[in-house]
């Protein structure tokens, strides 16, 4: 999706809104989440893929958030505003979302960690395989090259997207050995361009598109890849707020665990055999996303809808929509950070509920599913 990188998730209008209102939000205590805080080795079997949720209180997952976290630091942020579509997401001031996206590309390491490992046997417990990923709409690639600076050995990610004015500036700005920068216009995609691929990522992504279009993506994705290949994919849950949609203009459809389990458990929308739905958890994140979006941020974002919706109507209109949104976007990133962001507070309440969760409704902000091809009772 162009310009969307996974980068699209909380809105930047509720911030912009909050930071002309003069409002400051409260700071909440920090707090240790209370699902998926067990202790002992419980290994948790899913899809052959061995997840070690709660062997240390999701310890591994928030060292993987740092890491991811540190080396989007230090990447300096751009000044072209090319990426209208939910802006990118290093050159948003609002940090809160930023580190919600950077544990979104943590769950990426963490889903796959231990594939092919057998939970009766501690002996290779953490081993894990080469993978080749390939990622949906990379956008401005910033996250993409966080997480090829990260990634374990052996793994390589092709980051793609169908802007090619977004993947020359990415090819520009980063480069590693293990990542590399590709156009790809999904409608069109077949089993060659997927072969040899192991895991397909669609981080924030799926809110993009209407339902059909995103059923017609899966069903696409799964005719292409191999048998055994995964899809991992990432999207803001909506289950802690009052709205079921924010009213965010890029967004068509925002899902909860219970709507996106639905939705990936029809085998008319999606044909993968065995979905899981997984849950990304912060009760301090969740309660000042929903005060952020009650102090002016839905209002706004139903304002941005009407000009967008008038924009494709009327091409004069959507031009002028461009040029004001990059120059909006320009101011934003750089009105000044109202406090100094405390990572390490916010860091300590994020975890990643793979047990019951189902039952964390209030404190989750994001959800990650993973879709495995099995090739057994394929849909006609």
């Amino acid at each position: 999706m162009s310009g969307l990188g996974g980068e699209g998730a909380f809105q930047w209008s509720s911030r912009l809104v909050s930071q002309c209102a003069g409002n400051r939000q409260s700071e909440v205590a920090n707090r240790q989440l209370r699902g998926g805080c067990e202790r002992g080795p419980r290994p948790v079997v899913f899809l052959r893929v061995y997840t070690p949720h709660n062997q240390n209180g999701g310890f591994e997952f928030r060292a993987d958030v740092k890491r991811i976290w540190d080396e989007f630091q230090r990447i300096e942020k751009s000044r072209d505003f090319g990426n209208l579509e939910g802006g990118s997401v290093e050159q948003h001031s609002d940090r809160r979302l930023q580190l919600h996206h950077c544990a979104n590309y943590a769950a990426v390491l963490n889903v796959p960690k231990g594939l092919g490992h057998d939970p009766k046997s501690s002996a290779d417990f953490g081993h894990v395989p080469p993978l080749r990923l390939l990622e949906f709409g990379c956008g401005s690639g910033v996250l993409s090259s966080a997480l090829a600076h990260v990634m374990p050995d052996g793994w390589t990610i092709e980051a793609t997207d169908y802007s090619e004015s977004l993947l020359a500036r990415a090819r520009q700005r980063f480069g590693c050995a293990n990542l590399c920068f590709r156009f790809l216009d999904v409608r069109s995609i077949g089993p060659e361009r997927l072969a040899g691929i192991d895991a397909v990522l669609l981080l924030e992504v799926i809110e993009h598109l209407p339902q059909d279009e995103a059923a017609g993506l899966l069903h696409r994705v799964y005719d292409a890849l191999p048998a055994g290949g995964m899809v991992v994919m990432t999207t803001l849950d909506r289950a802690a707020f009052p709205r079921a949609f924010s009213g965010y203009a890029p967004h068509f459809h925002e899902y909860t665990y219970r709507s996106l389990s639905r939705f990936l458990q029809d085998r008319r929308r999606s044909p993968f055999e065995t979905p899981e739905v997984f849950r990304l958890v912060s009760e301090r994140i969740v309660s000042d996303a929903v005060r952020a979006e009650e102090r002016g941020g839905y209002l706004w974002n139903r304002v941005q809808r009407l000009i967008l919706s008038l924009g494709r109507h009327h091409a004069e209109l959507g031009a002028f929509r461009g040029w004001l949104e990059s120059r909006l976007f320009r101011l934003y990133s750089f009105l000044p950070d109202r406090d100094r962001f405390d990572f390490e507070g916010y860091l300590s309440t994020l975890d990643f509920v793979r047990s019951e969760p189902e039952l964390h409704d209030r404190e989750s902000f994001g959800l990650v599913a993973v879709l495995r091809k099995t090739g057994e009772n394929s849909p006609r």
